[in-house]
């Protein structure tokens, strides 16, 4: 304690002790004093009622193995043995007790523990059932991030102590800096924590000295609480246990309002503790807080009064980070109003992880326009395709409108067609109410983002991932366009591609899964739909039975078959549509690529070529007719052509015309930097002149 501090404290307890016991807080609430100070003299003071012969001594005496840092007698204890534990360092001391490093010493195992035991001035009876009241707090926390109790006893002079768990590790927030964790690692580690913390409020156990120090991360990453020294039993009848701990044991920057004014504690105590010490895990330096509105300053216990008379304990200012989710989060759980803190640690723990999933926290109000964004940040790929979707139908539906505006006009200009005019009129009043419906029914997607009992997030509280839109959507189009084949689908096919995007880009193999089986119920029903509407030869019934292929591949025999019906009905009715060399494309590397080697003489015989031409050569013959298609709807600098040139690469490769391929690879190689696959090529051109023993040499800019 600071000198300065300890002379206030000295005048106070001389002015203070003559006093009756009724008349002491009359005299400290007149005096001013607040905050640390009158929880040191308050707690000392406890002691004179409990120990006449220990408030003899005087204030100095009294307080110096409270306060003093320097190394003090109980270093004697060092090479001393207690029970097959031998004490072989200090770790640390505090004002009632020290702890110590020691080793097990019976030679039956190494073990390296922790001994806590008080210090001989303070083995009274009533420090004493503190004591004993840690050691039945830590018997019932068995947790793994608590450091647990080994052993207890009491030393030869009756001095009791407890065998603890040695943690090595640091301070969380010296942790978090050493390690340069980012915002979301701080949080997450956090989240470690409040398991902790409330696995012990399940334990009817509050802690109530929460920070730092008492929070040490191991090698491994994980966090340990220390210290239930002064923790409280929620439903312990000891009337002294329901107030601040004495002898000034709790930490005043981290302290609750209610601690601090040594009012009755309970577990949001120390939910307004774990505030504090986050706010300064992400406000301290290289946190790389996400958001550049990242500043918080925290000035808390200002000893100050206010116009109106009462204490000012605490203020919290949170500077740039204004109007954040986690400012709210914080502010929740520091509410000096303890009934407006956070209700429990798990959703203290919940509102963190909703902060670092995305989704909306609770400490906010459940704003539309809030959770909305919310929504869309989470969400952007999945919105995006639905907003795709979305254009590609109204697209599709303005010129079909177009068309019927001028069929509309036709008919007013040619009387003599009176009756085609009605039926032009009548087809412009179906497609503008199909469009209509197509475009309520892709507005549902912002709906979902509203948790309104009324509106379609109300069955998701407003949370909805739009994977979660999609799936209640798409179950919805055959409902919704049952007299309207042509619209269904296309919504199904729509929806095709995005399970077939979602599909490739997920990692958990159940959810992927789930979506590959959704890709080929909505490929399945648009090529129903679209044979409904078009018959059995269409360029759109092409399409969708190439995707529908696609979507088959591996659980259908017949996939090579369909694939090859594809492109003769799309040569036959659309020879220049953009599937077309997409499809020449992708039947090119059935028939060539080693990954799909158990395959090639299938999609050889389906495609009914020449008797003698070989499985490269159709290959060939595919991409040289696919790549012309390519550059007449895009540019030369397109990945579509840039993977058709290599693919014709490697099938020069494979038939060993090394002339040609030559020429190919000159075109090919200087544009392997610019996809993705590109390494890939070059590793397939590579093993594929190896095995025709050719001597030439690939390289690549790469």
């Amino acid at each position: 304690m600071q000198t300065e501090k300890w002379k206030k404290i000295k005048e106070l307890l001389a002015e203070v002790l003559p006093l009756g016991a009724s008349e002491r807080r009359n005299f400290l609430d007149k005096s001013g004093v607040n905050g640390e100070i009158r929880v040191e003299v308050e707690s000392l003071l406890a002691f004179e009622e409990e120990s006449e012969d220990l408030m003899k001594l005087s204030a100095v005496e009294f307080s110096k193995d409270f306060f003093d840092t320097e190394e003090a007698a109980e270093n004697v204890l060092i090479g001393q043995k207690f029970g097959v534990y031998k004490i072989v360092g200090e770790l640390g001391y505090g004002g009632m007790g020290a702890v110590y490093l020691a080793e097990r010493a019976d030679g039956k195992f190494e073990q390296k523990v922790a001994v806590k035991m008080l210090k001989r001035e303070f083995n009274i009876e009533r420090i004493r059932r503190t004591f004993r009241r840690e050691k039945e707090i830590l018997a019932a926390l068995s947790h793994p991030n608590i450091a647990h109790l080994l052993d207890a006893g009491k030393t030869d002079d009756n001095i009791p102590f407890l065998v603890m768990e040695y943690v090595e590790g640091v301070p969380v927030d010296e942790f978090c800096l050493e390690n340069s964790l980012d915002t979301n690692a701080r949080l997450k580690l956090f989240n470690k924590i409040c398991d902790a913390v409330a696995f012990a409020h399940r334990n009817l156990i509050v802690h109530r000295d929460l920070k730092p120090s008492n929070i040490l991360i191991t090698k491994n990453g994980e966090p340990k609480l220390l210290d239930f020294g002064i923790s409280k039993l929620l439903d312990d009848t000891d009337e002294t246990s329901k107030n601040t701990t004495l002898l000034g044991a709790i930490t005043p920057r981290y302290a609750s309002p209610e601690q601090l004014r040594g009012e009755i504690v309970s577990t949001a105590t120390d939910i307004y503790s774990l505030g504090v010490v986050l706010a300064e895990l992400v406000q301290s330096p290289k946190s790389k807080v996400q958001s550049p509105k990242s500043e918080i300053k925290i000035q808390n216990v200002k000893s100050t009064t206010g116009n109106d008379g009462k204490d000012k304990l605490w203020t919290l200012d949170f500077g740039l980070w204004t109007g954040s989710d986690l400012q709210a989060i914080l502010q929740t759980a520091m509410r000096e109003e303890v009934p407006l803190r956070y209700k429990s640690v798990e959703h203290f723990s919940d509102d963190l992880w909703r902060l670092i999933d995305g989704l909306p926290v609770a400490a906010r109000p459940a704003a539309f326009g809030y959770r909305a964004n919310k929504f869309f940040k989470r969400n952007k790929f999945f919105v995006i395709a639905g907003v795709l979707i979305f254009l590609s139908l109204i697209t599709g539906i303005a010129a079909a409108l177009w068309q019927a505006d001028a069929a509309r006009k036709q008919a007013v200009i040619a009387s003599e067609a009176q009756q085609k005019a009605e039926q032009s009129a009548e087809l412009a009043n179906a497609e503008k109410e199909k469009a209509e419906k197509i475009s309520g029914f892709m507005a549902e997607i912002i709906s979902y983002a509203n948790p309104a009992w009324y509106a379609e997030g109300g069955k998701f509280g407003g949370d909805a991932k739009m994977i979660d839109v999609l799936d209640d959507l798409s179950d919805k189009i055959d409902i919704k366009f049952a007299d309207q084949p042509d619209v269904q689908a296309e919504l199904h096919h729509k929806f095709t591609e995005v399970y077939n995007a979602v599909k490739m880009q997920e990692a958990n193999p159940i959810r992927a899964e789930k979506f590959f089986e959704k890709q080929k119920f909505h490929a399945r029903r648009a090529l129903e739909s679209r044979k409904e509407f078009y018959g059995e030869k269409h360029e759109l019934v092409a399409k969708d039975l190439y995707y529908f292929g696609v979507a088959m591949s591996g659980d259908d025999p017949h996939t090579a078959e369909m694939f090859a019906e594809a492109i003769k009905m799309m040569r036959e009715t659309n020879p220049k549509n953009l599937n077309l060399p997409y499809m020449l494309n992708d039947y090119a590397v059935h028939l060539m690529f080693p990954e799909t080697k158990d395959w090639h003489e299938q999609y050889l015989k389906a495609a009914m070529q020449s008797a003698d031409q070989n499985k490269y050569q159709l290959a060939e013959s595919y991409l040289r007719e696919a790549l012309p298609l390519f550059r007449q709807h895009y540019k030369d600098d397109n990945v579509a052509i840039l993977q058709n040139e290599c693919n014709l690469a490697y099938s020069l490769a494979l038939q060993n015309k090394m002339t040609e391929f030559e020429r190919q690879y000159a075109v090919c190689s200087p544009l392997l930097d610019k996809f993705e696959t590109g390494e890939n090529y070059l590793k397939l051109i590579e093993d594929a002149l190896k095995e025709k023993s050719s001597k030439f040499q690939v390289s690549s800019s790469k």
